[in-house]
């Protein structure tokens, strides 16, 4: 399997999910700006939202898809059909005691979730309420994430990444009908979310179908299989969690500061654009081909195949991360700023976006490494790194935040990724899994380079040429437009001097 090409299937059907969810957020901004209604939904679609970054991007499938990859190279159907059962069945009565357990002190939940709103008793208990409606999506959550980890173990990667596309067409519909109707915003857009779920769990289960990939409940649950999976899902998972929890204490300390939750949930729906579709992409692709390589290829293929991969995200991430953070207001003027989302809401979103701008290489590198250590079974490091980001973020957090407040948070989350990226490049070379060599030190050299020239050349379009184009009402997103796809090509155009890729390489891959 060639780790690029299927990484470039899951960014295409990523992006087109994404042109969706700004759509949505578009709507959300329109309708609801960054007022109380937006806080509670945001806050009320997290909670279920973590433990889909937790199952789906996080533990599951870092545990799952490598041992059922080697069970199906082993060409053992039977094994590798009982395994995906076996998991298949503990996850979901697993998922449904938390969602009985949740439901019921949910109202504890919310107070540790997002203290901030216990002081108004009715801007509580509305996202009690609504907190109950949408728990319910993580049993959803947890059948689609094991079904997508089979199909990704399949080198089957669109659906997986289209996925997300139901559930924002679905949002969409909902916001649509709420604004030209008498329906609640926040009960018809939490429903909504459940209705999606059950179609994704549909959609998946023809296609598992489709591929005749089946699998078998067997009375013997904890198999030789499972004890491997339970030994790496355990540290795993403590280390999606860890990482969902820092996340999550970033909510918790915006809660207290009106609208903070929004403008860092806006921003944050930016910068996730290109993390998904270079890092997740990359990191999800990489895992199965990892895996299938250990036990058969040498360690300078398997080195090799990671610098590739490495190169190319870099290719992408640090041009992406310059942009952002060059454009960060014209970029969240021209998708957010109308209706109830005003001047002010723009002004403090990408005050917050450039800031994760500049963490965004390391979230990406993050994304390329772990898997390195889930493909040779050993979660722990990722654990105690995980461990370290939890305190320093949480830390700097609370720190920046009493002094400078909201804008804190993101300051505080790029430094904790940076800090996970040496972290990480000590661990695997501890452990022989990948070092860094000299082959990679000066295309790396190259590619800032360029970049800084490209962040030079949009720092003059605006505030020279974007002057004039600023001057003609409404006709902002001409000059956004223009400076993206002029700075794009001129990024490729100084790149292809030096030529850290062929392009006859790249057409190569995707023949493959």
């Amino acid at each position: 399997m060639n780790v690029l090409r299927s990484s470039f299937i899951y960014s295409l059907f990523t992006s087109i999910s994404r042109v969706f969810g700004f759509i949505r957020d578009m709507l959300i901004a329109n309708f609801l700006g960054t007022g109380i209604i937006a806080d509670i939904f945001f806050i009320a679609f997290r909670l279920p939202n973590t433990f889909r970054r937790i199952f789906s991007e996080g533990a599951l499938n870092s545990a799952f898809v490598p041992i059922y990859t080697k069970l199906i190279n082993e060409n053992i159907r039977q094994r590798s059909s009982e395994f995906a059962g076996s998991i298949f069945l503990i996850f979901l009565l697993v998922s449904s005691l938390v969602v009985i357990i949740i439901e019921i002190f949910m109202p504890f939940f919310i107070t540790i979730l997002a203290p901030g709103f216990t002081n108004d008793q009715a801007k509580f208990d509305e996202l009690v309420k609504v907190s109950r409606i949408i728990f319910p999506f993580l049993i959803l959550i947890s059948i689609s994430s094991i079904c997508s980890s089979i199909l990704n173990s399949h080198n089957k990667f669109a659906l997986s990444a289209a996925l997300p596309i139901i559930l924002n067409i679905t949002l969409i519909i909902a916001l649509i009908i709420a604004a030209y109707s008498m329906v609640d915003f926040l009960i018809i857009l939490s429903w909504s979310v459940i209705i999606a779920g059950l179609i994704q769990v549909i959609f998946l289960i023809f296609a598992l179908a489709r591929e005749k990939i089946y699998f078998f409940f067997t009375t013997k649950i904890y198999s030789k299989n499972i004890k491997r999976f339970t030994k790496l899902f355990s540290a795993s998972f403590f280390s999606s969690g860890l990482l969902q929890i820092n996340i999550l204490i970033g909510t918790i300390i915006a809660s207290y500061e009106s609208g903070a939750i929004s403008y860092l949930y806006y921003a944050d729906r930016v910068y996730q654009l290109p993390l998904a579709l270079v890092g997740i992409a990359i990191g999800i692709a990489l895992l199965p081909s990892i895996s299938s390589k250990v036990k058969s290829d040498s360690y300078e293929a398997i080195h090799k195949s990671i610098e590739q991969t490495l190169l190319y995200s870099l290719l992408f991430a640090v041009p992406a991360s310059v942009g952002i953070y060059a454009l960060s207001e014209e970029i969240i003027s021209v998708l957010f700023e109308r209706g109830e989302f005003g001047e002010k809401s723009s002004l403090f979103t990408a005050k917050a976006l450039k800031f994760y701008a500049l963490g965004l290489i390391a979230f990406i590198v993050m994304k390329i490494y772990t898997p390195i250590f889930f493909a040779y079974e050993n979660a722990k490091p990722t654990l105690y790194i995980t461990a370290v980001n939890l305190v320093t973020n949480t830390f700097l957090s609370v720190i920046l935040f009493v002094n400078i407040g909201f804008i804190g948070i993101p300051i505080a989350t790029s430094i904790s990724a940076w800090m996970s990226v040496l972290l990480m490049n000590y661990y695997l070379k501890k452990y022989d899994y990948y070092r860094i060599s000299k082959r990679i030190l000066l295309p790396t050299t190259i590619i800032i380079t360029v970049s800084l020239i490209i962040y030079f050349y949009l720092f003059l379009l605006k505030n020279y040429i974007g002057i004039f184009i600023i001057l003609l009402e409404d006709y902002e997103i001409i000059f956004l437009l223009f400076s993206v796809l002029s700075s794009i090509l001129l990024y490729f155009i100084l790149i292809s001097f030096y030529k850290p890729f062929k392009y006859s390489e790249i057409k190569r891959i995707f023949k493959k």
